[in-house]
């Protein structure tokens, strides 16, 4: 029975190649990106679900209450905390086995590694992504060693563990272990470190990116814990890791920490005016946290994987419908079939498995070339996500089974409703001819065309918001000049020695109009704040502000706007004391009238001590940060000794090549044993958005593949009204009807489902879309223009799809047409 389903199967699909072609193809189009899409979803919701204590490792997260006294100051919701937490929380609780502390470099963005071998030139490297732990860290998370030991790989204060791509680069295909790498910047001090271990990059598949791992006892971290005043409150820049005892229930030791607090932190957290709240976050739910918006590397939305999601069902249900439709549409020549089968003496039941069957072999089919594709697409896709799948992954076996399972459920979904309809025709009806297509069936057909385009049309209105939010990211003026302007790190002791001599020799390049030192600059992350609150209100009112350390001639260079005061300036040398520059929103959180903001008073508590700092200047609101934020109190510090982590280069040229090259040959000059690194500060920036622009690409891709496989479905529903109606088009042509005329009538029915598919989609893809851009502070309104377009768009390519089979119907002959009659 199976062998003769599966001849008919294949008999059906040869009698009708040009349906069964446009099902294959939608199908495994369908599957295609279905399938793409799910190995993403997977390789999303897999990030350190490998580590070897998984179930038992967890993050200690907090949020900390700013200002107790003041209601509107809110909260912050982080990963990090202070020093001190990881030890006492060990041996407070009983029922955590093991503790790490991670340090994300706040000074460098990047680490110069350098390895001088005798008799050699001086290798020198930029590495970003270099991470400084406890020596107990590999005790927790888990990486696979090709060299060294990770139980004892940090346990030396001047050890270094590469990944196998750094090791690579730095060494070549020679073993690593054992030799010496000078680290600069903050990090190594200069220093040399031996290579203890080398590890396989996990970071396709874990929080951490690291490149390297050095001991949290190295540089100047490692300097700060020895000799500063430690407390519970501030210096909160250590992502802890605790590993908990196996059987330890997490919400039950969770619920101790409220006392630990009371015991360890009220008093520390008393003196400066806010409190803390302590919470665990499981290591493997970390990457998708809503909780928490960064985690060493950056966490992602599980709206975003809501959004891939929703796209891969759609898509796959499009194709399903197109299988669906053009079955019932083509009912007709299979009902003489159904009847003498029926006649025979055939069950509905063995007919219905019959045509279930049929949509399997189809399905199956579509698998196998669905399968060729997603091998073929994976570097473009690959390319477009920013992942790294392997083709390899297709051939795990759980993999395989779920697309196996995927495939055959498509085949049961699209092939259901056929089945049962088919099923069902009076066998005494068919065979006197009296059968047709019944109103049900019809209503069935024009409904599942309306839901196609609705999808269709829905996609069409996200990708149009994206791309006008994502423009709108890239043009809104962010309060200061953020183009032409090269950032160059400072990554030495003896980089910022030279500092005052290379701005000087920058500065005669008539390109260069302006340079000047900072510890931050728009676009990168700013960790350094002071908790400030009015003398005359108390430190339980104090506020979070960001602060930044600059030379004169920052602000000027950068473009900001002064509303009131003054800048820095060399001719008031108390600047460098206790002086500041803030923003608006300074004064707004402070409640200070902006006539009244020059020679304000707000007070920094640090350690004991009271710092008064004065309000030279207020800045006209700018947005350091990208605008998922809102702009926040933001305050300017005059440096008193070059100690900065960047000289930004504002420049006026066409030609940036030859300003570079200028550039680059005054750096050697200084620094022949260190690299030329700069960036572009606009191009820094927009790096903030690389979610939103991956987002942008994959939706606008996956759009036209949804709006490809509607439009196979509505070109072959086309078709077949236009075969049904040969003999109509003939009498009115005979008749005189036009070509336009008949264009327009096999056009229209198609057309009307396509407006009503606009008028559902558009209130269902604005109240979508509005809800994808709370993400962001900033954000434009939709405009209404994108809803007619959108629609127009639709009805375009809805009318060249329909149209071609409408003209070529058209243009029959109507005698050929007729003769039979």
């Amino acid at each position: 029975m199976l062998t003769n389903y599966l001849k008919i199967a294949v008999r059906n699909l040869l009698r009708s190649k040009s349906f069964s072609a446009i099902n294959i193809f939608g199908l495994s189009v369908g599957m295609t990106c279905c399938m793409l899409l799910l190995l993403y979803i997977r390789s999303e919701l897999s990030f350190d679900k490998h580590q070897q204590h998984a179930s038992d490792l967890y993050v200690m997260a907090q949020e900390t209450i700013i200002g107790k006294a003041n209601k509107d100051a809110g909260s912050e919701m982080q990963a990090s905390a202070s020093a001190p937490y990881a030890f006492a929380l060990k041996s407070e609780f009983p029922e955590i086995e093991q503790v790490a502390r991670l340090w994300v470099n706040l000074i460098d963005d990047k680490s110069m590694l350098q390895i001088r071998e005798g008799g050699k030139a001086v290798k020198s490297f930029y590495e970003t992504k270099g991470y400084q732990v406890d020596s107990t860290f590999f005790e927790l998370l888990s990486y696979q060693f090709t060299e060294g030991n990770p139980r004892t790989a940090l346990a030396d204060q001047h050890s270094v563990v590469l990944s196998e791509e750094i090791a690579h680069k730095l060494f070549g295909t020679a073993s690593a272990l054992n030799k010496l790498i000078r680290i600069g910047g903050t990090a190594g001090n200069g220093e040399d470190f031996k290579v203890t271990g080398i590890y396989r990059d996990e970071s396709a598949r874990s929080h951490i990116d690291a490149k390297f791992f050095l001991p949290i006892s190295a540089g100047w971290i490692g300097g700060f814990l020895r000799t500063a005043k430690l407390d519970f409150c501030c210096n909160n820049m250590f992502v802890t890791y605790l590993k908990l005892r196996p059987g330890t229930n997490p919400a039950q030791l969770q619920q101790k920490f409220p006392a630990f607090m009371d015991k360890y932190a009220s008093n520390d957290l008393k003196n400066v005016g806010f409190d803390k709240k302590l919470f665990l976050v499981s290591v493997p739910d970390l990457h998708l946290s809503d909780q928490l918006k960064n985690v060493v590397t950056p966490t992602t939305s599980t709206t975003y994987l809501y959004i891939l999601a929703s796209i891969a069902l759609f898509t796959l249900l499009i194709a399903c419908i197109n299988f669906m439709n053009l079955s019932t549409a083509r009912s007709v020549k299979r009902a003489a079939e159904v009847g003498v089968r029926k006649v025979m003496g055939a069950e509905r039941s063995s007919l219905i498995g019959q045509f279930l069957g049929e949509s399997m072999v189809l399905s199956l089919l579509a698998l196998f070339i669905a399968l060729g594709l997603v091998m073929l697409l994976m570097p473009v896709f690959n390319q477009l996500t920013a992942k790294s799948l392997q083709v390899s992954e297709l051939l795990e076996p759980g993999i395989m089974l779920a697309f196996v399972g995927l495939a055959l459920l498509t085949g049961l979904l699209a092939g259901s409703y056929p089945a049962f309809y088919l099923s069902l025709f009076n066998p005494a009806q068919v065979l006197k001819g009296k059968f047709a297509n019944t109103l049900s069936a019809v209503a069935l057909r024009r409904g599942l065309v309306v839901f196609q385009f609705v999808i269709s049309v829905g996609l069409v209105l996200a990708t149009f918001v994206i791309q006008e939010q994502m423009r709108f990211l890239r043009n809104t003026s962010l309060g200061f000049t953020q183009d032409q302007q090269i950032a160059i790190p400072l990554s030495s002791k003896e980089d910022n020695a030279s500092y005052a001599t290379y701005r000087t020799e920058i500065l005669r390049n008539n390109q260069v109009l302006g340079a000047s030192g900072t510890q931050y600059y728009p676009g990168i992350n700013n960790a350094s704040d002071f908790l400030l609150y009015r003398p005359e209100r108390g430190v339980m009112t104090a506020q979070q502000v960001k602060t930044n350390w600059v030379d004169y001639d920052f602000m000027q260079n950068m473009g900001f706007k002064l509303l009131t005061g003054r800048l820095f300036s060399r001719q008031f040398p108390g600047d460098t004391t206790n002086r500041i520059v803030v923003n608006e929103a300074t004064l707004r959180a402070f409640q200070i009238p902006l006539a009244k903001a020059v020679g304000q008073k707000l007070n920094f508590d640090w350690q004991g001590e009271t710092h008064p700092y004065e309000i030279v200047g207020v800045l006209k609101d700018f947005h350091f940060e990208n605008l998922h934020q809102t702009i926040e109190p933001y305050s300017f510090l005059l440096s008193g000794r070059p100690n900065f982590n960047y000289i930004v280069a504002h420049v006026n040229t066409a030609n940036m090549e030859n300003v570079l090259g200028f550039l680059e040959q005054k750096w050697k000059v200084l620094h022949p044993d260190e690299p030329f690194s700069y960036t572009f500060l606009n191009e820094d920036f927009q790096k903030n958005y690389v979610a939103e622009a991956r987002t942008s690409r994959i939706v606008s891709y996956f759009t036209a593949i949804s709006i490809l496989i509607s439009c196979l479905g509505l070109f072959g529903l086309a078709a077949f009204a236009a075969q049904q109606r040969t003999k109509e088009i003939g009498v009115r042509k005979v008749l005189g009807a036009s070509t336009t005329n008949i264009v327009l009538l096999l056009s229209k029915d198609f057309l009307t489902l396509v407006v009503v598919a606009i008028l559902i989609a558009s209130p269902i893809g604005w109240w979508v879309m509005n809800k994808w851009l709370q993400n962001f502070a900033y954000k434009i309104d939709i405009p209404w223009w994108i809803f007619v377009v959108a629609g127009a768009l639709a009805l375009s390519i809805a009318f060249i799809t329909v149209s071609f089979q409408s003209i070529k119907a058209a243009l029959m002959n109507p005698v050929k047409s007729l003769k039979t009659e």
